[in-house]
């Protein structure tokens, strides 16, 4: 009992002479402007580990490392969007408490990011631009997916939802498409872990699915929670993604997530509660709506809590959310768990480990597309497919009797009842990180992740559905699953060093990664109603594919400075990757850049005006790559069955030269604080140059072999890109600030090689397809165009150029406005130059739904006998403007919450309420965008019966406490 005794005295005085040896820095953060507390500042001893960040009202409170504490110290405190300060605190002052104001940054000369540099970088350094989003941005948008959280919010990139199908993919655009055989989603790291973001084929989804809308088409993008986010960064490519190697042409997203709190634990909840309502603005029948559309039901509720000090912190985060959807019988419903948790934890004073981990749960139902046959919804109302379809309708649905009518509704609610299509998707990601200081100026990053993601697709056709429709096939039971893992594994290490006038900030490291993509699917016919699995089918038919590629990568980077306003950045990366040929070896990915801060000469500084007050110019030179695909290099012997045995033949041919794409790009930009820094402007121009571009070349005849996949193509992007942020007004009761932006694009496939063109998605070359041809851009429309003579066709000539998929103009606009406790915003963007087909026009034509848009003398002498011979008569602009949110928030005081809630607010958020189209079709809600355009160029353009993204007015209560 004494030894006991002892020893927990022993401890109490060693807790207590700990607790005495070091120091306690505490103070607040506050903004310049609104003068409330920042939460969520980093508050940092300048070379050190120690810090925290500040809690929901502006404060922190950590301890000052016992070999510090008698030391002058570099307080550093740094927050999105606002200007970085510094404090130094002599051993006196360190108990005393710190009152911080930031004063805000439009144009973020300062901000420290680590996307383009591997580590944390001021941005003044760099010959390239990086757009930061930060948690207060995203605060009040309800988005429950990570792309439509990000439409209208990066300046020079756009997201597009492809159709209203729950899950459905979106389409990224920026700077062009840069490859045929890749989409132009830029790779995604989420705590500097590559995760999946759906670049690979879907090799098996639409061959043995039945063509159902399922597949790999359920977007990769969507299940990566939006909870616990702190900031996001993007880059569009070239010279700021030469460090990510060989497929980080199309530019990098970065997501970080919340690791730690600071002080007592902050707990929070939310509810958001809605109505969803169908978009019906690009119907062509009023009756469609009441055939297939009803209004459906929102709700979210989340929690999350975080809290700690300088030794541990942590984060974490937790969602449910279900949407019932827009279709009758909750045909797209989506249901969605989601958890995330972070840590951040000091192991020794030089020695920090932070994780993550997230877990993600969603439930989808799926509706039939175009593609099933035999009955869609859209395919069998919009197209005029009725007449065919089941005991056959009169098409011109808005012209029926009343009688007539309630015979169809019948039939179609009979038909939507018994489809049964799902999607499951389960996510898990995890990221473990140390951070090793050994010097003041030295530190090194140790990153350890996965991503591991499983999605099975079921389509289940019943005998009862079949005889419904009339079709005299028997039911069948489909699935398919997709199994992805993902390992990232990085080292860095970064040395800050200032000699003179000069500084170095040098970064080096290695990376590792290895991505399997594994697919199965198989389908059962012939089976009884109400079987679930294919083992009770007559017959069975399945099959597999596999995909493993793996990467390793060695960079090195070199910023130099010269008397904080002079900067040159050079580097290199060589990676060896597995889809590369045998005969290739390293591949070598330098950049060059300079920026030069105008603002910083002290003549400049000296001239007393307000008009200008930030001037940074930049150049650079860069190339990034687009590895090719998975086991292409390598020649094969395909195994097939032939009377009931083995039979060989020649399988692919292979490639030993196989190398990736490569993208040289060369860049020019501004960068401009105006008018006291009230007005952010940014300029760049853009060049790039796609080489070595991968095309597919049909053998000679004679060889009996396969087509060979081959580096022998050249596509380039040309052109610029602006945004602004005007700060209208600015002071304690009012803020009311503007953004826009606007980009061009000038793509063109200069070069095949001499490759015939070929099919990006689509149907036949009788039809209408997207094409891929020297001389044109990238996935332009193709089909017959007819020459009329007194408006009868006399001729046509197939496979001809019918307009650009690709916009020549792209941009956002957003309103802020802030009174007192209360804010508005808006937010939209839009496009301009490009053309989409409209099927569905087409389609009605030959169903004898319609006649629009094709000469009266044409139908009165061949009816619809032509309907294929003039494809150009259903090409459109598919120019828009659109209204992606709008919505008010009110924060209560805290005098009416009391003290026990640290912060409350509500809102009402109004989700895609208005459509301004140049088409009678959705420019968004576009075929290609979905399966059919994954592992190649997604540049949508084909309309055919896809909806669009329904409409959501939702209110919300956050609370903290």
């Amino acid at each position: 009992m004494r030894i006991a005794n002892t020893v927990t005295i022993f401890l109490l005085l060693l807790v207590a002479s700990q607790a005495f040896a070091q120091q306690k820095l505490q103070g607040t953060v506050t903004d310049q402007v609104r003068q409330k507390g920042l939460s969520g500042v980093s508050v940092q001893i300048s070379g050190t580990q120690a810090g925290t960040v500040t809690d929901i009202n502006g404060r922190f409170s950590f301890n000052v490392p016992t070999a510090a504490a008698s030391k002058t110290l570099t307080i550093v405190f740094t927050a999105v969007g606002y200007q970085p300060q510094e404090r130094k605190i002599e051993p006196s002052q360190q108990s005393a408490s710190l009152d911080i104001i930031l004063e805000e940054d439009l144009v973020k000369l300062d901000e420290v990011v680590v996307t383009g540099q591997g580590m944390s970088v001021s941005k003044r350094r760099l010959s390239t631009n990086v757009t930061s989003i930060s948690e207060a941005q995203l605060r009040d948008l309800p988005a429950n997916r990570i792309d439509q959280l990000l439409q209208s919010q990066i300046p020079n990139a756009q997201f597009k939802m492809s159709a209203g199908q729950a899950g459905a993919t979106s389409i990224v655009q920026t700077r062009g498409f840069n490859s045929a055989f890749s989409n132009s989603t830029p790779i995604v790291y989420v705590d500097g872990v590559r995760v999946d973001n759906l670049n690979t084929a879907p090799a098996l989804g639409m061959t043995l699915s039945g063509g159902i809308s399922q597949g790999a088409s359920t977007s990769a993008l969507s299940d990566i929670p939006v909870e616990n986010i702190e900031k996001i960064e993007f880059i569009n490519g070239g010279a700021a993604t030469t460090l990510y190697g060989s497929d980080a042409a199309n530019g990098v997203l970065q997501i970080f997530t919340k690791k730690r709190g600071s002080g007592k634990a902050n707990f929070r909840a939310g509810v958001d509660l809605g109505l969803e309502t169908p978009t019906n603005d690009f119907l062509y029948f009023n009756r469609t709506k009441d055939l297939l559309f009803e209004n459906g039901g929102y709700r979210k509720y989340s929690i999350g809590a975080d809290g700690g000090n300088n030794d541990f912190g942590f984060s974490m985060a937790a969602a449910y959310s279900k949407s019932d959807g827009v279709l009758i019988h909750n045909q797209n419903q989506v249901e969605k768990i989601d958890f995330r948790t972070g840590f951040h934890a000091k192991l020794l004073d030089q020695l920090t480990y932070e994780s993550s981990f997230t877990y993600n749960n969603q439930n989808l139902r799926r509706t039939r597309n175009g593609n099933s046959g035999g009955y869609s919804g859209l395919w069998f109302a919009e197209d005029g497919a009725s007449k065919i379809t089941g005991p056959g309708f009169n098409p011109k649905l808005d012209s029926l009797s009343d009688a007539d009518f309630a015979k169809v509704k019948a039939f179609v609610d009979s038909a939507e009842m018994l489809m049964n299509n799902t999607s499951k998707v389960n996510r898990f990601q995890t990221s473990q990180v140390l951070k090793l200081q050994p010097l003041k100026n030295l530190v090194f990053k140790g990153t350890f992740g996965v991503d591991y993601r499983t999605q099975t697709e079921v389509s289940v056709v019943s005998n009862a559905f079949n005889r419904h429709i009339r079709s005299n096939t028997t039911g069948s039971l489909s699935k398919y699953d997709r199994n992805y893992l993902g390992l990232t594994l990085e080292l860095t290490g970064q040395y800050d060093a200032t000699v003179g006038d000069f500084s170095f900030l040098t970064t080096g490291g290695a990376q590792l990664f290895r991505n399997q993509d594994h697919q199965i699917a198989y389908i059962g016919q012939d089976i009884r109603d109400g079987a679930l699995t294919v083992n009770q089918a007559a017959t069975r038919t399945s099959n597999e594919y596999l995909a493993e590629v793996v990467n390793s990568g060695l960079f090195l980077q070199e910023n130099v400075g010269y008397k904080n306003r002079y900067y040159l950045d050079l580097g290199v990366r060589g990676d060896n990757n597995s889809a590369f040929g045998k005969l290739i070896g390293t591949q070598y990915y330098p950049k060059f850049g300079v920026s030069y801060i105008l603002s910083a000469e002290p003549f400049f500084q000296k001239w007393q005006q307000n008009f200008i007050k930030t001037v940074k110019v930049r150049a650079n030179y860069g190339v990034a790559g687009i590895f090719p695909t998975p086991f292409a290099n390598e020649r094969t012997i395909a195994f097939t069955g032939f009377n009931g045995g083995q039979s060989a033949t020649f399988g692919q041919p292979g490639n030993e030269e196989l190398k990736p794409e490569k993208s040289y790009s060369k860049e020019i930009g501004l960068d401009l604080g105006l008018w006291n820094s009230r007005v952010s402007l940014t300029v760049n121009y853009f060049d790039n140059e796609t080489r070595d571009a991968l095309f597919v070349v049909p053998p000679a005849a004679s060889t009996g072999q396969t087509n060979t996949l081959k580096n022998i193509g050249l596509i380039t992007n040309k052109g610029w890109e602006f945004s602004a942020v005007v700060s209208v007004l600015e002071n304690k009761d009012w803020d009311v600030r503007v953004r826009a932006s606007a980009n061009t694009v000038d793509n063109l496939v200069v070069s095949t090689g001499g490759a015939p063109s070929f099919n990006l998605n689509g149907m036949t070359s009788r039809t209408v397809q997207t094409v891929v041809k020297e001389g044109f851009p990238v996935g332009y429309i193709s089909g017959n165009y007819g020459v009329f003579k007194d408006g009868v066709l006399e001729s046509y000539t197939p496979q001809q150029f019918l307009g650009s998929t690709i916009p020549t103009l792209t941009g956002s606009a957003g309103l802020n406005v802030r009174y007192k406790n209360l804010s508005m915003f808006a937010n939209a963007d839009y496009q301009q130059g490009g053309y989409l087909h409209n099927w569905d026009k087409q389609f009605r034509i030959n169903y004898g739904a319609s006649t629009d848009g094709v000469p009266a003398a044409e139908i009165a002498k061949n009816g619809a006998t032509n309907w294929l011979n003039y494809s150009q008569l259903f090409v459109e602009k598919s120019d828009f403007i659109k209204i992606r949110t709008v919505g008010l928030v009110y924060n209560f005081d805290k005098k009416i919450i009391g003290k026990h809630i640290k912060q409350m607010s509500v809102g009402i958020t109004a989700v895609n309420p208005l459509n301004f189209t140049a088409s009678s079709s959705d420019p968004e809600a576009v075929m290609a965008g979905g399966a059919q355009g994954q592992g190649s160029a997604t540049t949508g353009g084909l309309n055919y019966a896809a909806f669009s993204m329904p409409r959501q007015f939702i209110g919300t209560l956050k609370i903290n406490f």
